[in-house]
């Protein structure tokens, strides 16, 4: 009698613990990289938003100080060029500036330890404060109505 021994080869594949196993260590990789992704996913729009409104911001500061040296090389009305340009409305006519654009004037001296202090604007100020802001971002200016010399140049344009 002959006694046949077959030889087990081991079987190929997973077991279903180790299926489950993976799946369930897979899923909680999944959701740690979703939560951390997530939010730069969402704030991924950020630095195309803060560059539009520096744009804009610079982009009306440029175009209040372009109006002020015009004023200022004008000869007729460089005494009166911060008052024009802190009535000047900017809002309509050629300007439009958006809604979206916060356009901030106040006159401003400074005391005797250069402390800015708000004055009331027309007689003796001197100085306009310009601040422009778009977006959270901000730029400042200071207009003033002085020149250094009497003898300083005046441009026609």
């Amino acid at each position: 009698m002959r006694i046949s021994r077959r030889l087990r080869t081991p079987q190929a594949g997973f077991t279903l613990i180790e299926v489950i196993v993976s799946l369930v260590v897979g899923a909680i990789m999944g959701v740690i990289l979703l939560s951390y992704m997530g939010t730069q996913l969402i704030h991924s729009g950020d630095p195309i938003n803060i560059a539009r409104a520096e744009g804009a911001a610079e982009m009306w500061m440029e175009r209040i100080i372009s109006d002020y040296v015009q004023e200022m090389n004008t000869p007729v009305s460089y005494s009166t060029a911060l008052a024009t340009i802190f009535a000047r409305d900017y809002t309509i006519g050629p300007y439009n500036m958006p809604a979206s654009v916060t356009l901030t004037r106040t006159c401003v001296t400074y005391d005797g330890a250069g402390d800015e202090v708000t004055v009331t604007c027309g007689g003796t100020s001197t100085n306009l404060k310009v601040t422009v802001q778009a977006g959270g971002y901000g730029l400042t200016s200071i207009l003033t109505a002085e020149r250094v010399t009497s003898g300083d140049p005046i441009t026609y344009y």
